[in-house]
């Protein structure tokens, strides 16, 4: 049977409704099939969920949460017209639509004119705007997605990734599938975290017109120089040169909807589409003795209400410096200046792990750093892409409230216990590095016990044993020595190989702390004081 037939099950599981004709396309998520419906009488696509996929979540979780997917009304919003459990097969359908996707016309066309380009997202940003506003982000906006019905543009699969990460929970987090599409996944969605807004979207999107413009999809994500300058300074010579020709609005725009800082990135869909277009709203500007006045002024009106530290965040003073249209860089700046006057205290560290007596190392390693200032869940994947290049490994992300636990992924000979956590309350950032050594000891101390212990002894007694004549006197000398050079050649071993993993986990602690420090510092993840109303970002 090839892959573009008709599983005969399925036809027949839902032959009732629906007469299903043919494979339209496979997806990481599920197989299209064309298929007429008996009903209305009409031609639709009934989109299967990967048989892994289904059995890795529950049907009625994934039904119910699907509804709400159903209730979206909007002229750019693919609508959604069922969906059901039918045998092992879970389904939706949706209107099959003949204008292709904007996958197939970039295949075709490759890359297109600015104009052209922009005319295809504004209706995608305004589907995702009104979707945004009944409390649905869609996650898996790409060029599958954005189909052309009589040449408009509407958005498929809405909701879809949010009703099956719901559906799935933990179970599907454990079988590692994967919910988004590489290079088009915003950063905090690729490091595993499951808490998105709206800006998740925004990166999506402004991933898409950069590949409608280049041709390809961004090599990477933009430094912060990148985003503070406006130019994608580190992208490849020709998708400069095309960059170039779009001109300094376009590429402005898509570097701040590309930023893997959260608060750097574009808010929303239509603010893309306006700075895209080139539509900004004038600001007043300040010197920077106006910005210090502004702050000067903001730590007086916090002392007759302080926060739960004392003190106001810098994230304060930027939400009322906005207020009045004071560029966010330029407080950070005055900010930096005066963070300069007075060193941060440096983080508390924890005592070194203590040796255990018989094994000569510790038997688990636990390093801990507490930074004074809360991290911005938001600006929790700066502290992923940290831990994942230090320790060469994507590892797992699980994220509770407004902490989050990675831990080592095992791959190959690969079986080490890593964890590290990171904790935000009461004003400080707590970082906890550790690792269990139980499967480093069994390793080193049954391996050199095994070889020289049980395969090394016997040959060596046989040895001294017809050379000398005395077996039980030979043996009583040499069993004890071998058994404590062994243990000792192990225990050695042990020593060093916990030192160096010391070494790297110590270093990794104060890396986390390092960049924590620095975001607080600069004020990108302070929140508003406590005690008031969050003000608005500028």
């Amino acid at each position: 049977m090839t892959a573009s037939v008709v599983p005969p099950d399925l036809a027949a599981a839902v032959a009732d409704r629906y007469d299903v004709q043919r494979v339209l396309g496979r997806g990481g998520m599920a197989t299209v099939y064309l298929a007429w419906d008996r009903k209305h009488a009409r031609e639709v696509a009934i989109k299967v969920l990967r048989p892994d996929l289904a059995a890795s979540i529950g049907s009625e979780r994934f039904l119910k949460e699907i509804q709400i997917a159903a209730r979206l009304n909007h002229p750019h919003v693919l609508a959604l017209h069922d969906s059901g459990e039918a045998g092992t097969f879970l389904y939706y359908v949706m209107p099959f639509i003949e204008g292709g996707s904007l996958r197939q016309r970039i295949e075709v066309a490759g890359r297109m004119e600015p104009a052209e380009a922009l005319s295809i997202a504004a209706p995608v940003a305004d589907a995702l705007s009104y979707a945004h506003a009944m409390g649905v982000f869609h996650r898996d906006i790409k060029p599958e997605n954005i189909l052309f019905s009589h040449g408009h543009p509407v958005v498929g699969d809405f909701g879809i990734a949010k009703a099956i990460s719901t559906a799935g929970g933990a179970n599907l987090t454990r079988t590692g599938f994967p919910l988004g599409t590489p290079g088009y996944m915003s950063p905090e969605q690729a490091a595993g975290l499951t808490d998105l807004d709206e800006r998740s979207d925004v990166y999506s999107l402004a991933a898409v017109v950069y590949e409608m413009i280049v041709g390809e999809i961004p090599g990477g994500w933009p430094t912060e120089e990148a985003v503070r300058i406006g130019r994608l300074l580190d992208a490849a010579p020709d998708h400069r040169a095309r960059l170039a020709q779009a001109g300094p609005t376009i590429e402005g725009a898509l570097v701040r909807g590309l930023a893997i800082r959260h608060s750097h990135r574009t808010p929303t869909p239509a603010a893309l589409m306006d700075e895209l277009r080139g539509v900004v709203t004038p600001r007043r500007q300040y010197a920077e003795s106006d910005v210090q006045e502004i702050v000067r002024r903001a730590a007086e009106l916090e002392a007759s209400n302080p926060t739960a530290s004392g003190a106001m965040t810098i994230g304060g003073v930027e939400a009322i410096a906005a207020e009045v249209g004071i560029p966010v860089e330029l407080v950070r700046s005055v900010a930096r200046s005066l963070d300069a006057r007075a060193p941060t205290p440096a983080a508390p560290v924890a005592s070194p792990p203590k040796a255990n007596p018989f094994l000569g190392a510790p038997t688990r390693l636990v390093f801990e750093r507490v930074v004074h200032g809360e991290v911005a869940d938001a600006d929790f994947p700066l502290l992923v892409d940290e831990i994942r290049r230090a320790l060469r490994n994507v590892g797992q992300v699980s994220q509770l409230g407004r902490s989050f636990a990675w831990t080592m992924t095992r791959t190959g000979s690969s079986n080490r216990a890593v964890e590290v956590v990171v904790t935000v309350r009461g004003g400080v950032t707590r970082i906890a590095v550790q690792e269990s050594l139980g499967n480093l000891i069994g390793g080193i101390f049954g391996g050199i016990g095994g070889g020289m212990g049980g395969g090394g002894l016997g040959p060596m007694l046989g040895i001294l044993i017809d050379g000398a004549g005395f077996a039980g006197s030979v043996a009583a000398v040499v069993i004890p020595l071998w058994l404590m050079a062994t243990f000792a050649t192990a225990r050695t071993a042990y020593y060093y190989a916990v030192r160096r993993r010391s070494r790297v986990l110590e270093a990794l602690a104060d890396q986390l702390a390092d960049l924590a420090r620095e975001l607080v510092r600069s004020g990108e993840s302070a929140l508003p004081g406590a005690g008031r109303p969050a003000l608005p970002r500028g």
